[in-house]
């Protein structure tokens, strides 16, 4: 990639990171919810005239995924972590038993 573009993708994803420092979505999780969520768009977009109920989920669906991966956290994600408990430790002991 040339320099221009490098800067532009770099600033532009300073300015995302910036905004989600508090976000619970991974990286990767991030890229993959943008990806799936931009064909799942097309796909809704493709349909909108010869199914338009499926369009409307399609689009609902993508665009969902898409905002999710911008924006970096999702409060569906934030609710089930908040109601999940957390486990009580768990002490492990080994023994070793040596046979000759």
């Amino acid at each position: 990639m040339s320099g221009l573009t490098t800067m532009l993708l770099n600033k532009v994803k300073d300015r995302v990171d910036a905004e989600c420092e508090s976000g619970s979505i991974s990286g990767s999780e991030r890229i993959l919810s943008v990806i799936a969520g931009g064909f799942i768009l097309g796909s809704g977009i493709r349909n909108v005239i010869h199914s338009p109920l499926n369009a409307v989920t399609k689009l609902t669906l993508g665009g969902a995924l898409v905002f999710r991966g911008i924006r970096g956290n999702c409060p569906i994600k934030k609710i089930i972590d908040s109601k999940i408990p957390e486990p009580d430790k768990i002490e492990i002991v080994e023994h070793r038993y040596f046979v000759k």
